[in-house]
């Protein structure tokens, strides 16, 4: 039987909807529980969530990958969910999203300086368009730029482009499945140990603790255990650049949350749509 792929722009979709929909989700999440409890709850859920699907008796790994595998958990996962949920206690969800579009630019540099990966110029404007226009999508003049966790994000983004290099360049030989599902479950015993250590207490007689609660496993379960299998998918078909693009599309979500809020879209936001679609189009020029 022919294996059937996603096509790369549906699987881009997806996710966008997913990740887009997380700082939703992580918001809901820090109503109630510290900003430490959520991240670890959600790369402790997520761990738990795929060890059902991987027969652990049957992988086998080359010498010196294991390292690989974890390095992605912490830098894909386990530090960006503690960064993220940080600098939400501070700074705003769309400021958030739209410098999560920082991911694209740190996956390029990183490939090129330290994997020499070709430099495309191209790409590089592409993923300049971009981040161009995921600033333009979320401009206010009285947004809050909190630089301290404005820098949390940013640092979050730097992991993530040494994440995604990581995947094509390093466990390209592996099946998504297992590099999504190895790094939570490594990553997965780090947060059951901050969960300990922050004496985790729910009291589900409250509505607002069980909003929070399903909020926080919805963000584990979808929006990093499912969501890291597609995107890795994603980084096997295509390249870790334009893998990353999704991170222009995320604005956009939040974009359509506050539209169905009944809140004016502005001119500056249309120019930032059109930035993206520009950005994502060059970016996916090239296969590299």
């Amino acid at each position: 039987m022919k294996n059937r792929t996603m096509h790369p722009y549906i699987s881009l979709g997806i996710l966008a909807l997913i990740w887009g929909s997380s700082f939703i989700l992580m918001k809901e999440g820090l109503k109630i529980f510290s900003s430490y409890q959520v991240a670890a709850m959600r790369i402790s859920f997520a761990g738990l969530a795929l060890l059902p699907f991987v027969n652990w008796k049957k992988v086998q790994l080359k010498k010196g990958d294991l390292k690989y595998f974890a390095i992605s958990g912490f830098t894909g996962s386990a530090i960006p969910a503690f960064l993220f949920t940080a600098a939400q206690t501070k700074i705003s969800s769309s400021l958030a999203g739209a410098l999560n579009g920082l991911t694209p630019l740190f996956a390029l540099l990183v490939g090129v300086i330290f994997l020499k990966v070709e430099f495309n110029k191209k790409k590089f404007l592409g993923v300049i368009f971009g981040l161009v226009g995921a600033l333009f999508l979320v401009y206010r003049q009285d947004m809050n730029y909190n630089i301290g966790y404005t820098l949390l994000v940013v640092l979050a983004t730097l992991l993530y482009g040494i994440n995604v290099n990581i995947i094509k360049h390093k466990l390209s030989d592996y099946p998504p499945l297992l590099v999504s599902a190895l790094p939570l479950a490594i990553i997965g015993l780090f947060g059951g140990i901050v969960l300990l250590y922050t004496g985790l207490h729910i009291e589900l007689a409250e509505s607002q603790n069980v909003r929070s609660l399903l909020a926080v496993i919805i963000l584990a379960i979808v929006g990093t255990a499912f969501s890291l299998i597609l995107f890795n998918k994603l980084i096997h078909q295509t390249n870790a650049v334009f893998a990353t693009s999704v991170t222009y599309l995320i604005p956009i979500v939040a974009l359509y949350w506050g539209f169905l809020a009944n809140e004016v879209i502005s001119l500056n936001q249309i120019g930032g749509l059109l930035f993206i679609i520009i950005a994502i189009w060059m970016i996916r020029n090239d296969k590299t």
